[in-house]
């Protein structure tokens, strides 16, 4: 019985030996894995910190992009109501347009017309007495109290120092190769 209880003895020691073991193993597990939830909550917590940050970010950039979507909305029916105004304008004026177009070349030959009747006209009235006697007052005219000076000859360096209003030496002295000079 003595080595039956020996090894009953033996066997609770075991026994003991093997609980202590796994207490001590368990009891180890659960510390490490204290450990690694507080590490995992510390790092959640600064995880949800820097969401909590990038969220309300997110947030103002939101409402500011709503607002900004508002404003092209506004933008974009006032252009559209403007390109709306235009067309129809064009629409308005397109026949004048379409006539302006469609009769340039017959307007250009007209107008090339009429410039050539216009200067033909021009030479017909500067060969008239009436012209000639208009231009010939007209230069007496500007002649102004010359006028008797000049009437001999308006070539003259006479004539030409006294429309001057200088001496005839005077005009002789710029204008050597003057008649009478």
């Amino acid at each position: 019985q003595s080595e039956g209880g020996n090894s009953a003895v033996s066997m609770l020691e075991f026994i003991l030996s093997e609980t202590q073991k796994e207490e001590q193993m368990a009891h180890t597990q659960e510390n490490e894995a204290q450990h690694a939830f507080e590490d995992s909550i510390t790092s959640l917590k600064s995880e949800e910190q820097t969401l909590i940050e990038s969220l309300a970010a997110m947030k103002l950039e939101l409402a500011e992009k709503e607002k900004s979507l508002i404003e092209k909305k506004s933008d974009h029916e006032l252009t559209t109501e403007e390109v709306a105004a235009l067309e129809t304008y064009l629409e308005k004026i397109k026949p004048g347009c379409d006539f302006i177009t469609s009769s340039l070349d017959g307007r250009k030959a007209s107008r090339a017309e009429e410039k050539q009747a216009l200067e033909t006209a021009v030479t017909f009235l500067k060969q008239t007495p009436v012209y000639r006697d208009a231009l010939e007052a007209a230069h007496q005219e500007g002649l102004g109290k010359c006028k008797e000076i000049c009437a001999e000859n308006d070539l003259h360096v006479n004539c030409k120092s006294c429309l001057a209003r200088i001496s005839v030496p005077g005009y002789c002295a710029g204008h050597a190769s003057a008649e009478g000079c």
